[in-house]
C-alpha cells in the first residue's frame, strides 16, 4: 500500500514537473510573441473622427491603420523585426483633412516627426495647428503638434538626444564628450547607434571605438552593432586598402585619379538627388574657370544606371564621371577612403595620394565652392 502511495506521489511529481516546464515554455512564447508589439493608444478630445495611420519614412508607406471615434483610439502594430524603427502618424477626417502629427522632445527648438516602436505609446490632450515655416502645405494638410508622448525607453532616448549632436562639418572634443555623454545616460538606444553608423566615416576608428564601447545590454547583439564593429575594424588598417579602379560612361574601369593634376575635387552625387542636381551648374561655371592644376571628378551613387546616363545626357557636365552602387563589392573601399557617409552631395579636395584635404556635405553656393578650393591651394 505504501509502495502504491510512494509511485503515485512520484507520477503526480513528475506530471506536476512536466505540466510546470510546459506553462513556462508556453509563457516564453508568448512573452517573446509580444515582444516587438507595439500598442499605441491616444484620448485625444480635438480629434475629428476619421482613421489614424501609422507609416515608416514616407506616409506612403502605410504599416497599420485605425478607426478614431471621439479622438480615441487604440492600435496594435506587429514590429517584424527584432529592433525598434522609427514610425510617425497622420490622420485623414471624414472630410479628407489629412492631419500630421508632430512631437514635442525634451531638446530645445527641436520637434520630431517620428517615435520608436517602444511596446506602448500613449497620446493623450489636444492637438494644436501649426504652420510651418519652410513649405507651403496643400489646402487639405494641416500639420499639427501632438500632446507630449508617455512613452517606453527607446523614444525617450530620441527625444532626448535629437540631431543637433550629429550636426556638424568638423569633429571636436566637445562633439565627442556629448555623444558620449549620451550613450553613457542611454546605453541602450538604437537611435544613438544609427545616428553613429551614419556618420561613422566623420569620426576616426579609434573614436568609433570608443563610442562602441559604452553600449550595454541586448543592443550589443544586434546586427547593426555588430556590422558597424566589423567595419570599424577594418578601418583601421585603410591604408592598406587598395584604391579600387571605377566605371566610367563607357562601361569601361579605370583610375579614378589623373595623377598630372596636383589636386582633385571629387562630388558624390546621384540623379535623383535635387540638391546635387541644383549644384551643377555651379560646378560648371566653376569648372570653366578652373585652375589647371585642378581635376574635376563626379562620381554618382545611383542605383539605376540607366538614370545616371539619362541624367549626363541632361546635364553635359564636360568633366570625369564615374558610377558605383551600394551593391558593389568596392564601395566599403570608396566610403573609408573618401570618408564618404551617404548623405551627398558630398565634395572632397583630395591630394595624389588620395589623402583628404577638405571635404563639405551638402549643397554649396559658387562662393562656397570657390573658396573651399581657393583656400586649400595655398
Amino acid at each position: 500500500m505504501l509502495l502504491r502511495r510512494f509511485l503515485v506521489y512520484k507520477i503526480n511529481m513528475r506530471y506536476n514537473f512536466f505540466n510546470l516546464l510546459f506553462i513556462t515554455f508556453i509563457l516564453v512564447i508568448s512573452c517573446s510573441k509580444n515582444e516587438n508589439e507595439t500598442i499605441i493608444r491616444g484620448n485625444i478630445p480635438n480629434l475629428p473622427d476619421g482613421t489614424l495611420y501609422v507609416f515608416k519614412e514616407s506616409m506612403l508607406n502605410r504599416l497599420d491603420s485605425i478607426q478614431t471615434t471621439r479622438g480615441k483610439f487604440e492600435l496594435k502594430y506587429k514590429n517584424k523585426i527584432d529592433i525598434p524603427i522609427y514610425v510617425g502618424l497622420f490622420h485623414v477626417d471624414k472630410r479628407n483633412i489629412k492631419r500630421i502629427f508632430g512631437f514635442p522632445t525634451d531638446v530645445p527648438k527641436w520637434g520630431s516627426s517620428v517615435f520608436m516602436t517602444d511596446s506602448l505609446i500613449e497620446i493623450n490632450g489636444n492637438i494644436e495647428e501649426y504652420k510651418p515655416t519652410n513649405i507651403v502645405p496643400p489646402e487639405d494638410v494641416i500639420f499639427i503638434n501632438s500632446p507630449k508622448l508617455k512613452s517606453g525607453e527607446q523614444t525617450t532616448a530620441l527625444f532626448n538626444s535629437g540631431d543637433a549632436i550629429f550636426n556638424f562639418n568638423d569633429v571636436n572634443p566637445t562633439i565627442i564628450y556629448t555623444i558620449k555623454e549620451k550613450i553613457k545616460r542611454y546605453p541602450f538606444s538604437y537611435y544613438l547607434l544609427d545616428k553613429i553608423n551614419e556618420n561613422k566615416n566623420s569620426f576616426s576608428p579609434q573614436q568609433v571605438d570608443e563610442f562602441l564601447k559604452l553600449f550595454k545590454g541586448e543592443i550589443t547583439e544586434s546586427e547593426s552593432f555588430k556590422k558597424l564593429s566589423v567595419y570599424n575594424k577594418k578601418r583601421f588598417n585603410e591604408k592598406e586598402i587598395a584604391m579600387p579602379l571605377l566605371e566610367n560612361t563607357t562601361g569601361k574601369k579605370s583610375e579614378i585619379l589623373d595623377s598630372k593634376y596636383k589636386k582633385h575635387l571629387i562630388v558624390f552625387w546621384a540623379s535623383w538627388c535635387g540638391p546635387c542636381r541644383q549644384e551643377i551648374p555651379l560646378l560648371k561655371t566653376l569648372y570653366n574657370n578652373r585652375n589647371p592644376d585642378l581635376e574635376f571628378i563626379s562620381i554618382s551613387i545611383d542605383e539605376d544606371k540607366k538614370a545616371w546616363k539619362k541624367a549626363l545626357n541632361e546635364e553635359h557636365m564636360k568633366w570625369k564621371q564615374f558610377i558605383i552602387t551600394e551593391k558593389d563589392q568596392d564601395y566599403e573601399k570608396i566610403q573609408m577612403r573618401f570618408r564618404l557617409n551617404g548623405a551627398i552631395p558630398y565634395t572632397v579636395l583630395v591630394d595624389n595620394n588620395f589623402k583628404i584635404i577638405k571635404s563639405t556635405v551638402g549643397l554649396s553656393s559658387e562662393q562656397d565652392l570657390q573658396d573651399f578650393i581657393k583656400i586649400e591651394k595655398k
